[in-house]
């Protein structure tokens, strides 16, 4: 709901004429010292005629597991009509995420110091997963569909005591509502499905007051997830975001209501990003 949707589908890598700079940091479970929390800046653009391309780079850290990766993806873009402001068009692309995995033996306190399993080029593996997506926008409608974290490499349930991240399916859809001058209504909703068989929903509504070149969204998420253990509401999320100029920002504070977020804490996701001018592809987009 904030800026940064090309980390889950490469179809919207380049989906505006700008060069995009964007910069998130999620931290879960806030009370503990050791919490899982994950940084990403990423840049993509249109590169030239209808062929979006960028490249994003983050870490991972959970505790004694740590990962730092690379994510590289291209798109390509079909117009869907003749109005030159790409509001109506259709994308599939693209990636690869490149990553290393590792655990940090000396946060840990195990009952068998000599284990063989904590010795030496047993912590740590290189991974590498495609991506796959697909999207559509058009009169204000909007979906996706994207696959994420196919391995390429290292496919197995356990490497070096490590379990690499499960596939995910995300589907999302939405309409922009605008019922009256300067302000619309968009309510959407996310799955994201992965392959340790759990479910996450979604439901999201946000209001948008927008100007020539500013605007600004308030609205609220709520989730719910249901796993091969049974199902719960995780929480409600007030979400905040807006553009100023060429400057970009938003904000989700998450009010957990599982019993887990009672004993450790909510989780927050800021994200800021810049809107550039076009220098890579100054053709500019091809409509025909």
């Amino acid at each position: 709901m904030i800026d940064g949707d090309f980390l889950f589908n490469p179809a919207l890598l380049g989906k505006t004429d700008d060069v995009v700079l964007n910069l998130n940091y999620q931290k879960q479970f806030s009370q503990l010292n050791e919490s899982p929390n994950v940084q990403t800046i990423g840049l993509h653009a249109n590169i030239f005629d209808r062929v979006g391309a960028g490249v994003s780079f983050f870490r991972d850290q959970n505790g004694p597991i740590s990962s730092n990766g690379l994510m590289l993806g291209a798109s390509y873009f079909i117009p869907l009509s003749d109005e030159e402001d790409r509001q109506d068009q259709f994308s599939f692309g693209i990636g690869t995420n490149l990553y290393n995995m590792n655990i940090d033996y000396s946060q840990l306190n195990p009952e068998q110091p000599g284990d063989p399993v904590l010795g030496e080029n047993t912590n740590d593996i290189f991974l590498a997963y495609a991506n796959l997506g697909a999207a559509f926008k058009y009169r204000h409608f909007f979906a996706g569909i994207s696959v994420i974290d196919i391995p390429i490499s290292n496919d197995l349930p356990i490497v070096n005591g490590i379990e690499p991240s499960p596939t995910k399916f995300y589907l999302n859809a939405g309409y922009d509502w605008h019922f009256t001058d300067g302000i619309f209504l968009t309510p959407s909703l996310m799955m994201n499905l992965n392959t340790n068989s759990s479910r996450i929903m979604d439901y999201n509504l946000m209001a948008t007051v927008f100007g020539e070149q500013n605007n600004l969204s308030a609205g609220l998420s709520f989730r719910s997830a249901k796993s091969a253990v049974g199902s719960q509401n995780l929480g409600m999320s007030p979400v905040i975001k807006g553009r100023v100029g060429n400057f970009t920002f938003g904000a989700v504070y998450n009010f957990g209501v599982s019993e887990l977020t009672e004993n450790f804490g909510n989780s927050f996701m800021l994200s800021i990003g810049f809107n550039i001018d076009n220098f890579i592809n100054t053709r500019g987009f091809r409509y025909r």
